[in-house]
């Protein structure tokens, strides 16, 4: 049972950004030991899910106690009409690999919800730097797809980092994309393995992919730094590395763009009420009902007589909640949804302190 009291809402109460559509499962194909690729078909009928590049997607799967949010990992205008492609990696004791454990799954039908997220490409016209880890190359592919479409006249440094070559799936299409850039600008691409056995065959780059974006990336003379943008995507401690390493080298702060995957296990995300402004920014984009619900301010007994927030309802209170919002932790999925929409910096995404998106791995 939920830790925060109340009562069902009322659903011709409703007002959000979030469109909501059902889809089947079209395909699956295995990247690698622990990666699958899922391909997603609209039902008709069903509303259009219209994102770009960078953004996200929530996915219920039958059976699951919570969705979970997946990057969407091709560049949303050059799919099939009304296809969704996702990554997924498969973790052992997770709820999404587990469902995908019980079947093939074709032909099953699922929610989607977004599509949600503000990261994607820029409008600068300085050097791009696009740092990967692991299955953050989901993501950085459609960023990549939406520059070569756009043909984005500007130089890129495209680093995948990875534990051993069997953990990389995007070589060909990672060339293809180099091949296809802008005639009047460059494209590297560079696979950096962390653990690959000291006997094998691989001839590329070996050690942490940050310390090769130091030591070879950023010692590149034809890189202007000052005017550089990057987009880190993957595990918190690789993006806070490489983020170090760019602000050291003279990447401005604003032009560093994160998309972190954190897992269920990261502490929920906190409202502090005190920079709240009652705009509804965060309740208009929440995926998930009951995630954030409107406070009195005042506590009552819940499960075990322990004390918490009483949630006022639309439809069914007043709505008058004395700029107090409270996070749900049982039922938020930390999608970070409300971070990137709240415009006063009023929602905390936890320990330690971050402003970049959470979300779970893709």
């Amino acid at each position: 049972m939920s830790a925060v009291a109340g009562v069902s809402p009322d659903p011709s109460v409703r007002t959000s950004r979030v469109v909501r559509c059902q889809a089947r499962v079209l395909r699956r194909r295995s990247l690698t030991h622990d990666t699958v690729e899922l391909v997603l078909g609209r039902l008709p009928g069903s509303p259009p899910l219209l994102g770009r590049a960078g953004q996200f997607a929530v996915l219920t799967a039958p059976g699951l106690d919570r969705p979970r949010a997946y990057s969407f990992a091709r560049d949303p205008a050059q799919e099939a009409p009304g296809e969704h492609t996702f990554v997924i990696r498969l973790v052992p004791g997770g709820a999404m690999s587990g469902w995908l454990a019980g079947g093939d799954r074709i032909g099953e039908i699922v929610e989607l919800a977004g599509p949600l997220g503000r990261f994607g490409l820029d409008d600068h016209a300085g050097a791009m730097i696009f740092v990967a880890g692991g299955s953050g190359m989901s993501v950085t592919r459609a960023l990549l797809q939406a520059a070569v479409r756009r043909q984005v006249p500007r130089d890129a440094v495209v680093l995948h980092g990875a534990r051993t070559a069997a953990d990389l799936y995007a070589g060909a299409e990672l060339a293809q994309l180099a091949a296809g850039w802008h005639p009047g600008a460059r494209c590297a691409v560079a696979e950096v393995l962390s653990d690959e056995p000291d006997d094998s065959a691989w001839a590329g780059p070996r050690g942490l992919v940050t310390d090769y974006l130091r030591d070879a990336v950023l010692t590149d003379l034809h890189l202007n730094i000052a005017n550089a943008s990057a987009w880190l995507c993957g595990p918190a401690p690789m993006i806070a590395a490489a983020d170090t390493v760019l602000r050291a080298a003279g990447v401005a702060p604003s032009r560093i763009h994160r998309d972190v995957f954190e897992d269920a296990s990261s502490p929920a995300p906190v409202i502090d009420n005190r920079r709240c402004v009652l705009c509804d920014e965060c309740l208009l984009v929440r995926p998930v009902d009951g995630c954030i619900v409107e406070s009195s301010g005042f506590e009552v007994a819940v499960d075990g007589g322990v004390a918490g927030p009483c949630a006022l309802v639309p439809g069914a209170t007043s709505g008058l909640y004395y700029n107090s919002l409270v996070i749900d932790p049982e039922r938020c999925i930390r999608c970070s949804a409300c971070i990137n929409a709240c415009p006063h910096g009023a929602i905390d995404p936890g320990y330690p302190r971050r402003t970049e998106t959470l979300r779970q791995p893709a």
